[in-house]
């Protein structure tokens, strides 16, 4: 969920202001689901990874679809230009499909991510999601869970390269809410790939 901002309006946390260093250490943690959050997919992300395991046409990204990719709830807060309030637009979006009983990603191997090239802006900007580098309890809770957080050694990280992330998260979504609406929040136009079958699960 999202705030309608300005990039310059995205605020850092106290915690982030003087930059930090991270560094993946590939526990695979973040890669698995057990009712942590989604890993949301855009259609720059679809395409990139469909081409990356050589998935060609709309009968591949159908499969793809099927496989790889569920249908679930999301939320974006807009400001129609001319008016004063803010109101919260509900709609469908993608994600991944996790699989087994540690509902891990398709393609985690090993914990290695088998894609990582091509892995989806989601998995490469973390941890520097909006919602944790505006919020110190939200990368706090964070912290707890990813052995990268907790031992904060490897690239070094700004705060301009940290407010970069986070706004190419928002605009990124923010694309993708504008495209909803123009299609009146009807996800089978925006991709046309995915089958009702989908909708219904």
């Amino acid at each position: 969920m999202f705030l309608a901002l300005t990039s310059t309006e995205i605020k850092i946390s106290r915690n982030l202001e003087n930059g930090i260093e991270f560094s993946c250490q590939m526990c695979g943690e973040c890669c698995r689901g057990f009712n942590e959050g989604e890993v949301y997919l855009y259609q720059e992300d679809i395409l990139r990874l469909a081409d990356f395991i050589n998935i060609k046409g709309k009968t591949g990204l159908k499969d793809f679809a099927k496989k790889y990719l569920k249908i679930v709830d999301d939320s974006f807060y807009w400001k129609e230009p001319g008016t004063e309030g803010i109101k919260n637009y509900r709609f469908k979006t993608l994600a991944f499909r996790f699989t087994g009983e540690d509902e891990h990603c398709h393609f985690l191997k090993e914990n290695k991510c088998s894609v990582h090239p091509a892995r989806p802006f989601q998995c490469r900007s973390f941890p520097f999601w909006q919602m944790m580098v505006s919020s110190k309890k939200n990368f706090d809770n964070y912290t707890k869970k990813c052995k990268g957080l907790q031992v904060l050694k490897g690239k070094f990280y700004t705060k301009d390269e940290i407010l970069n992330w986070a706004t190419e998260e928002y605009e990124i979504e923010q694309k993708y809410f504008l495209e909803m609406k123009k299609n009146n929040f009807n996800i089978m136009k925006v991709h046309p790939y995915l089958s009702k079958e989908m909708l219904q699960e």
